[in-house]
């Protein structure tokens, strides 16, 4: 049997204790930010009427949230310049991708770097202009994080809704 001292026991248990703490604390602070930017996305629905049955929060930066039956999608940009809107699809005739890039070439290589993602919606009525949802801005991050698949797969999913 293996005799272990009692001080190397506490020395060890507060080691142990001084690496872990940290870790506890961002964790507790992420779930409880998390929780609030749910908290503020679902009080805006239910001042709408809007009961979200698919939502989407990604980067802790964006949330999109659709309620199929009263066909309405909410919006929220979280951040330093956040906002949130509600776009009755009942109005709207399709949506595209909007997508701003540029091209660079490194050395015999080019690769294209995309700016700007965003959902683009094309209202029934002419006089009423498009309305677009960022779903990327290469200001902000410096990679794409699935956002492109992401915002393909909102595109499909807005599509049947509005033509159901």
């Amino acid at each position: 049997m293996i005799d272990i001292d009692p001080v190397t026991l506490i020395v060890s248990a507060i080691c142990m204790g001084a690496f872990i703490a940290p870790l506890a604390y961002q964790n507790f602070k992420v779930k409880s930010s998390e929780s609030l930017l749910q908290k503020s996305f679902l009080e805006v629905a239910q001042q709408n009427g809007i009961q979200p049955e698919i939502q989407e929060r990604w980067r802790n930066h964006y949330q999109l949230g659709l309620d199929p039956k009263s066909k309405k999608l909410i919006y929220h940009r979280y951040g330093a310049y956040p906002s949130q809107g509600i776009i009755d699809l009942s109005g709207i005739s399709k949506v595209t991708l909007d997508e701003k890039n540029h091209m660079v070439q490194v050395k015999k290589e080019k690769r294209v770097i995309i700016d700007y993602l965003a959902l683009q919606f094309h209202y029934k009525d002419p006089n009423h202009p498009t309305k677009s949802l960022e779903i990327y801005d290469g200001e902000l991050f410096s990679d794409l994080a699935g956002e492109r698949v992401l915002a393909g797969n909102w595109k499909t999913l807005l599509e049947k809704t509005i033509h159901s």
